[in-house]
């Protein structure tokens, strides 16, 4: 009997026109991923009569939900699907920012095994968080929170008029070369990065109704963003702004080093925690400072991306960001620094 092996299973994914229904003749888009958890959850209920011998008479099936985790590098235009499903929004041009309209996707998973494949589906798929972290010299990482309406029943073949296009061949980005830009506003003296994780979450809910067994929808929750960034302790600005409750901006941006880039942008933030703290032997003194971002009036937003389209030739790298200083002798990394 052949088995399904991991480094053989495809992950594709379509956009929706209906919420939880799948287009006619698909045209898929083959997905890069590291790993995935996405699954058909059960949702039961078990009998609670009270019987003399004291056991359990019955497990009751009401319910199936769409849920888990697509874990992922992040590259250019791989996820730009992907990034309007989360924001809510769609592209305008190259720009993009936070907005309430519904962006659903079909997500299909291939198992590879032999003379018949079986295909699992998953319909009406939101966005719901996204886990961007970036650690210095690693690669960039996107942790995706999917949750959906439902899906049918196994298949063991493609749906009639599907196409499937390859995946995306750009770059992964990384923290030392494809950091072309790292400003932190609201600071005296910015300070260096050794790590900074960003996590957006819609805070989807479920609505359920009686007499339908699957969801039947998803509510927009609260659109929050929210991180923590670990900063080398080189002089006593950031903890001032973390007392002064300033308000602080953040703005990277990622080029891939053939000419494509983003613009992240989140303009007003309040730190809210922080100290320095000494580590003890062989550590650099640092300081984890949790954020939270806000509503930017400017732009009616709380976060933006912004892309630019670049050729393959020639190669380019990224110049040094302004606002980081390579002339000091530690040996502590950060985000930015290559060697």
């Amino acid at each position: 009997m052949t088995v399904a092996h991991g480094s053989q299973t495809q992950l594709a994914y379509v956009k929706e026109a209906t919420p939880g229904v799948i287009p006619a003749n698909p045209s898929w888009q083959i997905a890069r991923y590291v790993s995935e958890g996405l699954t058909l959850e059960k949702q039961t209920i078990s009998s609670d009569e009270v019987r003399p011998d004291r056991n359990r008479t019955d497990v009751t099936d009401v319910g199936r939900q769409v849920s888990g985790p697509i874990n992922t590098l992040f590259s250019f235009y791989t996820f730009d699907d992907w990034l309007e499903a989360l924001l809510c929004t769609t592209w305008g041009g190259n720009s993009i920012k936070n907005g309430n309209q519904i962006r659903t996707l079909t997500f299909e998973k291939r198992f590879e095994l032999g003379a018949t494949d079986v295909f699992t589906r998953y319909r009406g798929c939101r966005l719901n968080t996204l886990d961007l972290q970036l650690n210095a010299k690693q690669n960039v990482t996107a942790n995706w929170g999917i949750l959906g309406l439902g899906s049918p029943n196994p298949a063991n073949a493609v749906i009639a008029g599907s196409s499937y296009a390859d995946p995306t061949t750009t770059p992964v980005l990384n923290a030392a070369l494809n950091v072309a830009d790292l400003s932190i506003t609201g600071v005296t003296t910015p300070p260096k990065l050794q790590a900074l994780s960003v996590r957006i979450n819609n805070n989807l809910y479920a609505v359920d109704i009686i007499g339908q067994y699957e969801t039947y929808d998803f509510g927009l929750g609260l659109f929050e963003v929210s991180g923590t960034m670990t900063a080398l302790f080189e002089s006593a600005d950031l903890y001032q702004s973390i007392i002064n409750h300033t308000d602080v901006g953040f703005a990277i941006e990622l080029a891939d080093g053939v000419g494509n880039s983003y613009q992240v942008t989140i303009p007003k933030t309040k730190l809210t925690n922080g100290s320095p703290v000494g580590p003890g032997n062989g550590r650099a003194v640092v300081m984890e400072v949790p954020f939270t971002a806000i509503l930017n009036p400017a732009s009616a937003a709380t976060m933006a991306i912004a892309r630019t389209f670049g050729g393959i030739n020639p190669p380019i790298v990224p110049p040094a960001p302004a606002s980081l200083d390579f002339s000091s002798s530690s040996n502590s990394q950060y985000i930015g620094q290559v060697i």
